[in-house]
């Protein structure tokens, strides 16, 4: 597949990706009704407030905790932050006066995210932290994570094991921790191997219409780079669009996180050289899980964290190219 037409396929696949999130909006924001309020009764409702729904990872991640929840007999009522902290913090105001049970959070700051649990904390609606964690992790009742220093590490290894030396990029997002802490996995692990230098780095806030341009830049500042490691998967493909529209293709090898559908179908042609694959529907479980202990007495550890793997062209046809694994 040339490289118009796979860049065609990923702008195709980003349409897709926004088309239920227009709806959701609607729904969340535009509805004269909350549809999901409408259908409470005497049902336990759970609030959800993500850091982005621009990012297929969040909406399986939601569609399997409203899943889970619904096959219990419950609602979920789902909100986004869109990036904003100060929005995610009145979210939270907003999902307590709707009168939920507990809040699963993935919140837009690590550190600046203390106002909205502690308004949780005051009002005695337990918080589950899912997939990024706070600062204040005593404030929540439980954090559910993919070990995300771990993926860091795993896409290291891989480029110590298929080169002798690497000039290399970095796509991240420093207000994220779990995407900090996937860097800097991958930056402890190079540390010490002569030949692998980090020649620059730049904030994609993991959206692939941000990494884009960020790339670009990079690319102009440093002309020799050859190799990328960005935070997720959205802000790979932004990344390897610049790459291919520099003509780089051939010299790059591009590392993310994530494991999603686009990523796997990357590595299959071999145009992304690994995904270190997050489990969302295990994630998913183990949040819905925690948020009812929560509720009905007590979480039974502070913290859960889901293991990660390397996908490479070697065993991406494990999982498939059609859904989330």
């Amino acid at each position: 597949m040339n490289i118009t037409r796979k860049w065609l396929v990923l702008c195709a696949a980003a349409l897709a990706a926004l088309a239920p999130l227009l709806i959701a909006a609607y729904l969340l924001f535009w509805s004269p009704a909350d549809i999901s309020a409408s259908r409470t009764g005497n049902q336990r409702v759970f609030g959800a407030t993500y850091m982005t729904m621009n990012n297929p990872y969040y909406q399986v991640l939601d569609a399997q905790m409203r899943a889970d929840i619904e096959a219990r007999g419950d609602v979920l009522l789902t909100r986004d932050a869109a990036m904003d902290q100060d929005r995610q913090n009145q979210e939270i105001k907003e999902l307590i006066d709707a009168g939920v049970s507990a809040i699963f959070l993935t919140p837009v700051e690590w550190d600046t995210s203390k106002e909205g649990l502690e308004i949780a904390a005051a009002a005695g609606v337990p918080v589950i932290v899912v997939d990024a964690p706070v600062r204040d992790w005593s404030l929540a009742a439980c954090s559910v994570l993919s070990d995300n220093y771990q993926a860091g590490v795993l896409c290291a290894q891989h480029l110590l094991a298929v080169r002798d030396s690497a000039k290399i990029l970095l796509l991240e997002h420093i207000t994220a921790r779990s995407g900090a802490e996937r860097i800097q996995g991958f930056i402890d692990t190079i540390a010490g191997h002569e030949g692998f230098e980090i020649l620059g780095s730049g904030e994609s806030d993991g959206q692939i219409e941000n990494a884009m341009p960020v790339m670009e830049e990079l690319l102009r500042q440093y002309p020799d780079a050859d190799t990328l490691m960005a935070l997720n998967d959205p802000s790979a493909f932004g990344g390897l669009a610049a790459i291919q529209g520099a003509g780089l293709s051939e010299r790059f090898l591009v590392y993310s996180v994530d494991g999603s559908p686009e990523a796997k179908a990357l590595i299959s042609d071999q145009l992304l050289t690994a995904t270190c694959a997050q489990f969302p529907y295990k994630i998913a479980g183990e949040a819905v899980a925690q948020a009812y202990l929560a509720v009905d007495g007590g979480c039974e550890q502070h913290e859960v964290i889901v293991p990660v793997e390397l996908l490479t062209e070697d065993n991406v046809g494990r999982y498939g190219t059609d859904g989330w694994q």
